[in-house]
Parts: C-alpha cells; structure tokens; sequence
C-alpha cells in the first residue's frame, strides 16, 4: 500500500492512536502535517503545529498553512479526543460540553475545513476515530459514547453528502487500547491491575490493542485499497463488539 504523493493531517498527533498514526502514514509514502495541542508538542515533530480543535478559525488556519506548505490536502484523519468517565448523575454539562466540543464538534469543524481542499484531489479520504462505545455504548461513559455515536453518524452522513465528489469517508471504532489517555483512565480505578484485567477479559482476543494496530487501519482506510469503502465505522478491538 502506497500514499505516495499524498498530503495528510492527522489532529491529536502527540500521542498514542495519533503518533502511531503520523508513523504509519509516513511510511506508506505520504507526507503528514501533525496537529497537536500545544507549541512544545509541535517541536517534536517534522511538520507540526498547534491546534484547537474545538476553534473553527483554528480548523481554517491548520489547513490553510498544510496546502501552504506542501500544495494539496488529500488525507484529513480527525483522531483528538478526550474521555471522562461518570454516572449519568455525576455527569456535569461542562463534563459534557468539553467532550463533546472536543470529540464531536472538533470532528465536524476539521472535515468542514478540509472538504474543499480534498475536493480538488478528486480521490480525498477522511478518516474520523470513534470508538466501540459509539456502536454499542459503555457503563459511566454516556457522555463519551454519546459523542462518538455522533462520530458514527456524522461519518455515515458525510459519505452520502461526499461521494459524488470523490471524497470517502470512514471511520474506525477502537476498543481498548494502551494509550495515555486509558492509562489516565485506569490509574483513577481502586485498582489498576484489576482494572486492567477487567479491561483485557472484555476482548476475546485476551488483551488490549497497541496504537499501531489501530493506526495501520487507519492508514488502510486513508489509501487506494479502500477505495470502495465509504460510510464504514470499522471495529478495531479484538472482537470486542461482537460477544
């Protein structure tokens, strides 16, 4: 699989699904812009800037500097995100809004400022990640299953409305997975082992999945072996969905 000659952006590059994600599109050929949070994460990589994706002005700026720099955007992976676990009681509406802000409206804001740009490729590919709380919903994460169901459906919508400009749109739903946004997660458990543990029992493969099984997804969904692929959220976690 070749992404030679293609342009991508990837959002929420520091770390993890997204760092991997860098890594594996780079080495199918492509040249990747990483959006990250802040200044100093931009100073690790090679073509890097910080973004707020919550801000439309932002969205615009990221993708005016990336067609700036290299001339084309072909490849928008949407991959910020934030997770709060709650009750429905104790979830807060800022604990909501920042969730959503982040993972659904940020989601939006970077497919709407890339569309005409991947519009002038002829062959754009988006590729948004969600999350297998998206399909089939998790205890204490209402508002984070909520917003990636939005994630799903946002997808699906976008691939009816893009297709006839070329422009495919999927997504991929994670299950579990070793990044530092989890290991946060799990570290506010009584027990982080047995949380753990709980965690790996959940997939009946028998243990979560490293970013770069999620990345390598991704980057397949980015290229030409996918291209009759549109509207699909993918599950990545280990059969997860499927018990």
């Amino acid at each position: 699989m070749s992404l030679a000659g293609k342009v991508a952006l990837v959002s929420g590059a520091a770390g993890g699904i997204g760092k991997e994600t860098v890594r594996a599109l780079t080495d199918a050929g492509a040249i990747v812009a990483a959006a990250v949070e802040t200044d100093e994460q931009a100073a690790g990589f090679n073509n890097a800037r910080a973004l707020d994706v919550r801000s439309e002005d932002d969205w615009k700026a990221t993708v005016a500097w990336v067609v700036q720099e290299f001339g084309q955007l072909d490849i928008l992976v949407n991959n910020a995100g934030v997770l709060r676990e709650a009750s429905p009681e104790d979830t807060t509406i800022d604990m909501w809004d920042l969730i959503h802000s982040v993972n659904l409206k940020g989601v939006f804001l970077g497919c709407k400022a890339a569309i005409p740009e991947l519009r002038k490729q002829g062959d754009g590919a988006i590729v948004n990640v969600a999350s297998i709380d998206g399909i089939r919903g998790n205890y204490n994460h209402a508002a984070y299953s909520a917003s990636k169901g939005g994630v799903v459906a946002l997808t699906r919508s976008l691939a009816l409305d893009l297709a006839p400009d070329g422009i495919r749109v999927n997504a991929v739903c994670p299950g579990t997975v070793d990044t530092p946004m989890v290991a946060a997660m799990m570290s506010n458990a009584s027990s982080h082992e047995a949380a753990m543990e709980v965690s790996r029992q959940k997939h009946p493969i028998g243990r979560i999945a490293q970013p770069a099984e999620i990345a390598d997804v991704i980057a397949f969904l980015a290229g030409s072996a996918s291209r009759f692929m549109t509207g699909m959220a993918v599950p990545v976690d280990g059969g997860r969905s499927i018990r």
